[in-house]
């Protein structure tokens, strides 16, 4: 059978939320809140940055942007953070209505001062509601997504799953695919691909797991076993899905 527990969050998942569908008015805001800091910040204006950021975010930055050096810095990597530009792969709402996150893949330009070439790369952007207003909590960049790591293979081999050593992992879902025997759920790890193998459909129904769960963009952590030998494949004996 396959069991849901609970578990501690990885740091990872600590800020990523299940979602809900984003009203068209909601996802305009969000985009629009992400201009104006990109905005702000490729004109040096650090009080308008802050104003778009979270109370948190405001208080951590100003702690640590006290002496003219460290701002300085801050600036630079708030440029080094702004895209030439980007598209929107996905918009998703936490489901307490007061949390939301962009999913990008943005172009960067190339950037003399922290070595860095002409680079593209998908991106995370989480956002919490303020007053009635989105604020930008957190910038997380998820890597190329022409360089991502992928499985060696997708073939289920139950055997070779290693039964003395249990785990977690977690990630978001980028493609659930049911088989006779065994359900194939693929899981982005920052820049890598997992393969993660779950019991077949039936039984996940039985169990009580909605499907829907196991929806991509969904952010979901498995505990279980991993493959004896193939570190990017992982074999379920319980998940949950990552909510607010």
């Amino acid at each position: 059978m396959f069991n849901r527990f609970s578990f501690s969050s990885i740091v990872l998942l600590a800020c990523l939320a299940a979602a809900s569908p984003v009203k068209a008015q909601d996802a305009a805001e969000l985009t629009r809140t992400f201009d104006e800091y990109n905005f702000a910040a490729k004109a040096g204006e650090i009080k308008k940055m802050l104003s778009l950021r979270t109370v948190e975010q405001q208080k951590e930055i100003n702690s640590q942007i006290v002496k003219k050096q460290d701002r300085d810095y801050f600036m630079l990597i708030a440029r080094a953070q702004t895209p030439e530009s980007y598209e929107v792969q996905h918009v998703a709402r936490g489901k307490s209505g007061q949390s939301a996150t962009l999913y990008l893949l943005a172009q960067f330009p190339a950037m003399r001062e922290i070595d860095r070439p002409r680079t593209r790369m998908e991106e995370m952007i989480s956002f919490k509601k303020e007053n009635g207003k989105w604020k930008m909590d957190s910038a997380l960049p998820l890597g190329d997504p022409d360089k991502v790591k992928h499985p060696k293979d997708l073939t289920y081999d139950p055997k070779s799953a290693d039964m003395d050593v249990s785990g977690e992992i977690g990630g978001r879902i980028v493609k659930t695919e049911f088989y006779p025997g065994y359900t194939l759920v693929l899981l982005r790890v920052l820049d890598e691909e997992h393969a993660v193998f779950l019991p077949a459909k039936e039984r996940l129904q039985k169990s009580g797991m909605p499907l829907e769960e196991l929806d991509p963009w969904n952010v979901h952590e498995f505990s279980g076993h991993p493959h004896k030998t193939d570190k990017q494949k992982f074999f379920a004996t319980g998940g949950q899905l990552i909510e607010n």
